[in-house]
């Protein structure tokens, strides 16, 4: 026995027993300070919701578009998703061809120019082609981001770093949502102006500061470029196993052939082309899971808040433009700070369990919602009204339990390294479609059926529930070559290491009679 734990590899498990955290190392300290260009990307996305948000509250910005409603209002907010819909085509292809950092760069460019068009709009559709372009170029950084931060952390602190992501979103929404509270009283168009201006900044940091950041080592190996993916990974690895950039550490070469050996496996049994997602039955369920959370991060009720809170608090009797933002910047806050507490409990009390309380408490929570809202019309009963307010927040805090922090986390833990940037394609489809659907319906649907429009996301959440009971698993400790085995089972797993084995040996043996063809012709 202790003879076989003595030669077991080195586990990330092993780290956290040396009783050092890594903020005590230099390195990830380093490597998550830079993670942060990453992150950024979520910030971006979520500052555009809060925006359109409070713009609609801004008098000058109603004037200016000529009180946009129903349809038109629906096409402003949603043409984001379109253009987001466009780019999923190429960017894995992209991250996949050019490298993680490189995509991010392109993506951040097409935002930039965004928001050019959107804050120097002359009129209603030059502000449509801004948001396209903003969508168009968000979409290529969220495919990108994602891989590149899962793809730099150590095991420990993956789960944590990759959830911590997308609660970025809220971060940005934060910003935005005070930031029109703050132009509320300016009394031209750049109240609406200022804030679209401010939309390019995280863009802008990350076209700046993204040549800092150290490219992904598993993107490095799938190039083979061996001796750079070593050097990186170096900077992701705990000092108990190594001084920083000491490349014969016992964890990092293990690490490395790990990476190595995972994608020889992988490769060997790779279909090309997209075929590959609907090639095993892993695979299908894969793509299911990773469709269900773009679909359900996105269609939860969370978009009828996120895009069109003034419409909300205006059935409910809140009609003044002040108290409007105020509730925008809080719900902003308090979503931000329920985000990022979920995001660090994920290691510790696991994916699914968090899924399915989250899922339950927001079929509880949103049937509340409904009831306090059609109380509150149909009896014209303020206090009623506070309640559906409470419901909201609520909602949200159950909604806030995985569907910020896992809601990318979680698809990109289940796939492997070649399927990983098309299946966040499928992901990212899904998200702009769902959201494409809720932006452009929902101000139809609350114009024409009021709070009744409110019953069609409560069916959903219950048909929601049943699909994470039924496909959803458990992923919490284990690596990302570790996963594999929960949705190939082990024997598959074992018959793509033995042909890639098989192969690398017949290459060798290949080699072997080449060289000894050229002796002998010497």
């Amino acid at each position: 026995m202790s003879s076989a734990i003595e030669s077991r590899p080195p586990r990330p498990s092993d780290v956290s027993r040396k009783g050092k955290w890594w903020w005590q190392d230099a390195g990830l300290r380093r490597l998550y300070l830079l993670i942060l260009v990453a992150i950024l990307s979520s910030a971006t996305n979520g500052y555009d919701g809060s925006m359109m948000n409070g713009l609609q509250t801004l008098i000058y910005w109603q004037n200016y578009f000529n009180h946009p409603e129903g349809a038109t209002l629906g096409l402003l907010n949603a043409i984001q998703s379109v253009g987001s819909i466009c780019s999923l085509p190429y960017a894995p292809y992209l991250a996949d061809s050019i490298g993680r950092k490189k995509t991010i760069f392109f993506g951040s460019c097409f935002v930039a120019l965004g928001v050019a068009l959107q804050t120097a709009a002359q009129n209603i559709g030059m502000f449509i082609a801004g948001r396209f372009f903003i969508g168009h170029g968000s979409s290529v950084t969220i495919v990108a981001s994602p891989l590149l931060i899962t793809e730099l952390c150590h095991p420990a602190q993956r789960g944590k770093v990759t959830a911590v992501f997308n609660t970025f979103w809220y971060f940005g929404s934060l910003i935005a949502a005070w930031t029109t509270f703050g132009t509320l009283r300016m009394t031209n168009d750049w109240s609406w102006r200022l804030p679209s201006l401010l939309q390019a900044v995280p863009s802008l940091l990350q076209l700046c500061l993204i040549w800092w950041l150290p490219e992904s080592p598993r993107y490095l190996v799938s190039k083979e470029r061996y001796d750079d993916a070593l050097d990186k990974a170096s900077c992701v690895v705990a000092v108990e196993y190594h001084t920083n950039g000491d490349r014969s550490n016992e964890w990092l070469r293990f690490e490395f052939a790990e990476i190595r050996t995972s994608l020889e496996i992988e490769k060997e049994g790779e279909n090309h082309g997209w075929k590959a997602l609907f090639a095993t039955p892993g695979n299908r369920r894969r793509l299911l899971i990773c469709i269900a959370c773009g679909m359900f991060s996105q269609l939860s009720g969370n978009g009828l808040i996120g895009y069109y809170l003034n419409k909300i608090l205006d059935l409910l009797g809140y009609t003044d433009p002040l108290f409007q933002n105020k509730i925008n910047g809080i719900y902003a806050a308090t979503n931000w700070v329920e985000a990022m507490s979920a995001a660090f409990l994920v290691d510790y009390l696991g994916r699914r369990p968090m899924f399915l309380a989250s899922n339950s408490s927001m079929v509880v929570t949103f049937g509340l919602w409904i009831a306090f809202t059609a109380v509150t019309i149909q009896s014209n009963s303020p206090q009623f009204g506070t309640g559906a307010l409470v419901m909201m927040f609520l909602h949200t805090l159950a909604y806030n339990l995985v569907w910020t922090s896992l809601n990318v986390a979680y698809p990109v833990e289940i796939l492997p390294y070649h399927l990983r940037a098309k299946g966040l394609t499928a992901f990212s489809f899904s998200v702009s479609l769902s959201l494409f659907f809720g932006q452009y319906v929902n101000p139809v649907g609350i114009e024409r059926l009021g709070w009744h429009w409110y019953i069609v996301y409560e069916v959903w959440l219950v048909i929601e529930l049943l699909v994470v009971i039924f496909l959803f698993v458990e992923t919490r400790g284990s690596t990302l070559e570790e996963i594999a085995t929960l949705f190939d089972g082990t024997d598959q797993v074992e018959q793509l290491r033995v042909q890639a084995l098989e192969k690398k040996v017949q290459a060798t043996e290949a080699e072997v009679i080449q060289v000894e063809n050229v002796q002998v012709m010497e």
